[in-house]
């Protein structure tokens, strides 16, 4: 074998390993997680996410955690701060952590209906993108809670980066939230019955 092939074959090699070991993590952190179905459309400039999840806390406590969102501590986030807020409503700003040390500032406005247990928010002011989301809950035996979650984003300026890299972010986007909810309500422990569901 000439050194030139050698090297070719190494670099594959190198890339399927990394490529396994990142789904594995992927697919790993999305039953921690409690996700139990995954949607994602990709439609000119808008994008499509529908998710399913389960968190082992009770309908009113994941309510209230969703509610006190700027008390929340997820993951890539370093602060929220509460801008103005009424009965039902509340926006923050939100400082997440970026590339290179850089932090990103993103405002959001929630809107809660207590009586349909029904949480939704949209971005305010940013250039880049315009999303809407909403939480549904419902009560799963009492001790965990069933979340349904749709969210559509518009893209306002055109990316250059491949369908894979938008949607690993906003399964990130996601996934962050979950975590959030879970330190937020102090859960530590896997959910098995979450855990033992296959892969979205």
């Amino acid at each position: 074998m000439t050194k030139a092939y050698k090297f070719v074959v190494a670099i594959v090699i190198i890339a399927v390993v990394g490529y396994a070991g990142w789904h594995f993590y992927q697919a790993r952190r999305i039953r921690r997680a409690g996700i139990l179905s995954e949607k994602i459309l990709h439609d000119d400039d808008l994008w499509t996410a529908d998710y399913t999840a389960r968190i082992a806390a009770p309908e009113p406590s994941v309510y209230d955690a969703l509610r006190n969102i700027d008390k929340s501590h997820a993951p890539g986030v370093e602060s929220i701060k509460v801008i103005s807020q009424g009965e039902n409503t509340k926006t923050v700003e939100m400082d997440l952590g970026g590339f290179a040390g850089q932090t990103v500032a993103m405002q959001l406005t929630f809107d809660y209906d207590p009586a349909t247990q029904r949480v939704s928010y949209h971005t305010v002011n940013n250039p880049m993108l315009d999303s809407h989301a909403e939480y549904q809950l419902e009560a799963d035996g009492g001790t965990a809670t069933l979340i349904t979650y749709h969210a559509t984003t518009r893209m306002l300026q055109s990316l250059p980066v491949p369908d894979s890299l938008v949607k690993s972010v906003i399964r990130n986007i996601f996934i962050s939230q979950l975590e959030g909810l879970k330190n937020t309500l102090h859960i530590t422990t896997v959910d098995q019955s979450a855990d033992s569901d296959e892969e979205p």
